[in-house]
């Protein structure tokens, strides 16, 4: 069944190819496009981000690891074969929530995503929320929080896009997209095939010796189908069905796969996503209702037997009234009912589960300087008490001028995390008792914008402090070894975070340049282990940082991108020889593409050459995991638009 689908995504996606040829702030200008402006409206003092259209276009060909990996401030663990977890500012995968729409769609076995199977190339925009978002996002936003978007495009008309790419190591992409529309009804297909063979050649340590990397192969493909309908300027609706199967090998560690024994398997995830969204703005309450259906399938080297699956109904309904322009609110109902189908579950201890979620926000503007937020939020799950999550957040604006503004902001919010069903339910192994994991976050930054016909840049220095308590983790304990979870430490997670973004303008010249940089120190404050106590977090760097320069002239694009990964704990194995226990050394990054927009045969053809790991480093971002050296990637895209209205 695979490879008919994959027969059939290849032959659309080949066939379009052929067939067919800065905004300064949220206050400035916004483009119609997913969440960064409602986020923003209710969160003052949140630290909220938006990955430029720029960067967007250099990693549509990757994932959102690749994405998040070179253009932020965020430390992804990965490896080469297709595994990729977020330390959102020190926190666990599980820390952070991927919303879709009104889904979040982190696993409920896990608690995670997969960050290098979610494809750039299905989404128009990607937001980042630094820091916790429960009040707002729920369960699981204690790091921080990321959200998929698409742009509303409302097509009059006939449009296709199409994209392929081809890299060093086996790295093949093929994508197209489909408009169709009359301007009140819409159909957006998006379709994908990627795959790579991940046959670089590594070093070994021990031997000092190169080997062909083996078993770490990726096949990913996927369809995200819209199906809007405008009934006028102020009322439609919208559904998104997201299709996914993600498959790759599990790449073994470097002395498995040097050896002559190696045994190779593979995992494989199967997700329906979906979601559908009314919204009406013709009365005086805007009010709008969301329904949606997640299906999560995962076999593990094709045994059927070792299923593990869930099926979750999501139901949300939300009113909003902006009653003056200072002053706004909205409230909220979202329901989810699950069900788990895992091998290792008992019925006797987990046949469905139930959640609700009450929420309130509030927005309130005085003297055109002072913007104060208020969130609340209280969810209910079966059999089990989840703390009350308030937050509070302001902005002042303390200098303006016709050019400039210097804002204050700061935030304080509550968070919380619902143990994972794994936590709870995996055979003899799971905790039914654990506690959720319950946090502190503080935020406090200042923020300068400058804005000019030539010139204009947006500055950011954030201070964070984040106390989290009842930490769960999966350790080793009783005579027999086993592994279970306890809330075992309290967790701090501080530092400052600088983010600058510019752009220069002259003679059709267009340059940008952004800057992040990260310095965030973790300890574990309380733990049952006193040997434990003051130690820093396994694969959290305290020190990140990376930098963007790109270049335009007509229709001509230059772009340097580089970043630095400080060391990593990667285990508390420690001994008189190695007190501290392993360490992964910090390692430096850089890549660079150029691209060019020309006309063939009047059709816009967009040609894009990049390439990765310039320096050929040699670095770990899993302890004895090999990486890829120095690529090189060529893609081609073009662009046939049939609009009745420009």
């Amino acid at each position: 069944m695979r490879r008919f689908i994959l027969s059939g995504l290849l032959a659309l996606c080949v066939f379009s190819l052929f067939a067919q040829h800065h905004s300064l702030s949220d206050t400035i200008v916004l483009e119609e496009v997913s969440t960064y402006a409602t986020v923003k409206k209710y969160q003052a003092g949140a630290k909220v981000e938006s990955i430029s259209a720029e960067q967007l276009d250099i990693a549509q060909a990757g994932s959102l690891n690749d994405l998040l990996g070179r253009f932020t401030p965020l430390y992804l663990k990965a490896d080469a074969g297709g595994l990729a977890t977020i330390r959102f500012r020190g926190t666990s995968a599980d820390h952070t929530s991927i919303n879709f729409g009104g889904i979040n769609i982190n696993s409920l076995t896990l608690g995670s995503s997969n960050f290098s199977s979610v494809p750039m190339y299905l989404f128009d925009d990607v937001d980042l929320q630094y820091g916790s978002s429960s009040a707002v996002n729920g369960s699981g936003s204690i790091g921080g929080a990321v959200y998929l978007g698409l742009k509303n495009n409302w097509t009059d008309g006939f449009r296709v896009q199409a994209t392929g790419s081809f890299a060093s190591f086996g790295e093949q992409l093929y994508g197209t997209k489909v408009y169709v529309g009359n301007g009140k009804f819409e159909s957006v297909t998006r379709l994908y095939y990627f795959t790579r063979e991940n046959d670089f050649t590594f070093r070994y340590p021990q031997d000092g010796k190169e080997y062909t990397q083996r078993g770490a192969r990726i096949e990913n493909m996927g369809l995200l189908q819209e199906l809007n309908y405008r009934f006028d300027s102020q009322q439609w609706l919208k559904t998104s069905i997201w299709l996914e199967d993600d498959w790759h090998e599990k790449q073994p560690e470097m002395a498995s796969s040097v050896g002559d024994n190696l045994v190779i398997s593979g995992l494989d995830n199967e997700h329906i996503r979906l979601w559908s969204e009314y919204e009406n703005r013709n009365h005086a309450i805007n009010y709008k209702a969301g329904v949606g259906y997640v299906r999560d399938v995962q076999i593990d080297g094709e045994n059927n037997e070792q299923k593990i699956s869930t099926d979750r109904l999501v139901a949300e309904l939300e009113g909003k009234q902006d009653i003056t322009t200072n002053f706004g609110y909205k409230a909220g109902l979202k329901y989810m009912y699950v069900e788990p189908d895992v091998y290792s579950y008992s019925a006797a201890v987990i046949d469905y589960e139930q959640r609700a979620d009450l929420y309130a926000s509030a927005f309130y503007t005085a003297w055109r300087k002072l913007k104060l937020t208020l969130n609340l939020r209280q969810q209910f799950v079966t059999d089990f008490e989840v703390p009350f999550t308030p937050s509070v957040g302001a902005e002042y604006r303390l200098y303006t001028n016709a050019l400039s503004i210097v804002k204050l902001n700061g935030n304080v919010s509550r968070s919380y995390r619902v143990p994972t069903f794994n936590d709870r339910f995996w055979g003899v192994q799971g905790n039914p008792d654990l506690n959720p994991e319950k946090g502190m976050n503080y935020e406090m930054g200042i923020q300068y914008q400058y804005c000019s016909e030539v010139f204009q840049t947006d500055l950011k220095l954030n201070g964070f402090y984040m106390d989290v308590d009842d930490w769960i983790e999966w350790r080793p304990t009783g005579t027999n070894g086993d592994w279970v979870p306890e809330n075992r430490s309290r967790v701090i997670s501080k530092g400052i975070e600088f983010t600058s973004n510019s752009d220069l303008f002259f003679d059709g010249y267009d340059i940008s340049i952004s800057l992040n940089y990260s310095y965030n120190p973790t300890e574990i404050k309380e733990d049952g282990l006193n040997r434990l106590v003051g130690k820093r977090l396994i694969y959290t760097p305290e020190h990140i940082a990376n930098t963007f320069i790109q270049f335009k002239y007509n229709n001509w694009s230059l772009s340097v991108d580089g970043s630095f990964t400080g060391d990593r704990q990667v285990d508390y194995s420690g001994s008189i020889a190695n007190p501290e226990g392993n360490l992964l050394d910090a390692y430096a990054m850089l890549n660079c593409g150029i691209s060019r927009k020309l006309i063939v045969l009047e059709q816009p053809i967009s040609l894009r050459f990049n390439v990765r790991n310039v320096l050929d480093n040699d670095y770990q971002n899993q302890l004895n995991y090999a990486m890829p050296g120095r690529s090189f990637q060529l893609s081609l895209s073009t662009d046939l638009k049939f609009y009745k209205n420009n």
